[in-house]
């Protein structure tokens, strides 16, 4: 990770994101049920994305919890795809 001559660090701007945002992100993590594996692995496409479109985003909070809402609601759809009888 490499220091800007300002003096802030380049993940700075997501870090602080994610710390106002955590009691909500674990609110809807802890909503869909996910176990600790799924749950990594919804926030960490989430973030990959987020990073990616980091600077077409205005409304980042908004966007982060959309999404995780969005990818939560999807994978429980397809949990229960999976365990319906054919």
């Amino acid at each position: 990770m490499s220091i800007p001559p300002h003096g802030t660090r380049d993940d700075e701007p997501i870090v602080n994101l994610l710390r106002r945002l955590r009691c909500e992100i674990e609110r809807v993590l802890s909503s869909f049920q996910l176990d600790e594996p799924e749950a990594e692995e919804v926030l960490q496409e989430i973030l990959l994305m987020l990073i990616y479109r980091w600077d077409r985003i205005a409304n980042r909070e908004l966007w982060l919890l959309a999404t995780l809402k969005r990818s939560c609601l999807r994978r429980a759809h397809e949990q229960q795809s999976r365990e319906r009888p054919c």
